[in-house]
């Protein structure tokens, strides 16, 4: 099996200035650039200055405001012949949209997000809209993952704490894999769980979990990286992703307002260390609760109905995929602690 790494990996303060020269380096002098919807206003003339300092070509430009795949696959063969990379800026819809087009194309893409929600901008996979329903998609991992620090810094709190709560779950989620292994005898890659455990527990060791600490934030930053490379070392995402992600996605389709994908798999990671008996459960909690995180949901919960309505529909989110919710029993438990645990309820109302 091929691996791929992102060969380009900067995470610094101002790097966005520093993008043209960047690029050139690799030898990228004609792009195609996408922006995320909003972010050519806020971030579009620096950008410019950069890519036109260190003579770059921007051959197409445009901004993304859906990852419907059908516009993906359009956008994509409209490309001009002579592209030789793809830059996305912004959030989690126009990196996906850019990985997929990278992955059609077979073209290098370079990832800058603007926001640090999750570990998608550094991921071999792809949330797209397919037939009017979300699916992950499989996608090209980026070549390149450039991060202006201060830029996420300036970005809203929620965005971070969304960052750290999918982070966290790389506990749940390497525990779920473990259980599959042994209950169902699906292959697990040793290395990838190294590579996931490790980059969580980066985090976790760090002393002062401060949200707008350039350093901290530098830290999230490359351990959300690592967590993209476990996933293309094991080809899947069990190694980032388990019942915790798919009590977030079931969330998202039935809550009247879901919130913000990590924001849901921090609270699900929460509550299933509990029901896996985790030895990682107290260390979850004061992670969250040292980031802020904790306080951010008591004073912006889930929806607790729906929340437990999620539980149930989790095991039916992907086939063949085995966690702990795939035991009757243990979904019971957990819906019972969620209904019950008065510290559950900084999470839910």
């Amino acid at each position: 099996m091929e691996i791929s790494i992102p060969t380009l990996l900067r995470i610094k303060p101002n790097a966005i200035y520093k993008i043209g020269k960047y690029l050139r380096k690799e030898r990228f002098t004609r792009i195609a650039l996408f922006y995320g919807t909003g972010i050519k206003e806020l971030l579009g003339e620096p950008l410019a200055i950069s890519l036109d300092s260190s003579e770059i070509q921007v051959v197409h430009e445009e901004t993304i405001a859906t990852n419907d795949a059908e516009e993906v696959i359009k956008s994509a063969f409209t490309l001009p012949g002579n592209v030789q990379a793809i830059v996305a800026i912004g959030g989690g819809k126009v990196v996906d949209y850019c990985k997929y087009a990278a992955f059609i194309l077979q073209l290098p893409i370079i990832s800058m997000p603007t926001s640090i929600s999750n570990d998608g901008f550094a991921s071999p996979g792809a949330s797209l809209v397919v037939n009017g329903k979300r699916k992950s998609q499989k996608a090209k991992i980026p070549f390149g993952v450039v991060i202006d620090t201060e830029v996420i810094r300036k970005s809203p709190e929620f965005y971070t704490f969304s960052g750290i709560g999918d982070l966290v779950s790389k506990y749940t989620a390497v525990f779920d894999w473990k259980l599959a292994g042994r209950v169902k005898q699906e292959p697990v890659n040793d290395f990838s769980v190294l590579i996931s455990i490790n980059a969580v527990d980066m985090m976790v060791s760090y002393k002062h979990k401060e949200i707008r600490d350039l350093e901290f934030l530098r830290l999230i930053c490359g351990c959300l990286v690592m967590s993209g490379v476990a996933m293309e070392v094991s080809g899947s995402s069990r190694p980032a992703s388990g019942s915790e992600h798919l009590i977030s996605h079931a969330y998202e389709t039935i809550a009247p307002q879901p919130s913000l994908h990590g924001l849901q798999v921090g609270v699900a990671t929460y509550a299933i260390s509990w029901l896996q008996n985790n030895p990682e459960h107290h260390t979850i909690k004061k992670v969250l609760e040292d980031t802020g995180f904790v306080n951010y949901l008591s004073q912006n919960p889930l929806d607790k109905a729906s929340f437990i309505e999620a539980i149930k529909y989790a095991p039916n989110v992907k086939e063949n995929y085995y966690t702990v919710l795939s035991d009757k029993d243990n979904m019971a438990r957990l819906i019972d602690f969620v209904r019950k645990d008065e510290y559950f309820g900084n999470f839910v109302r």
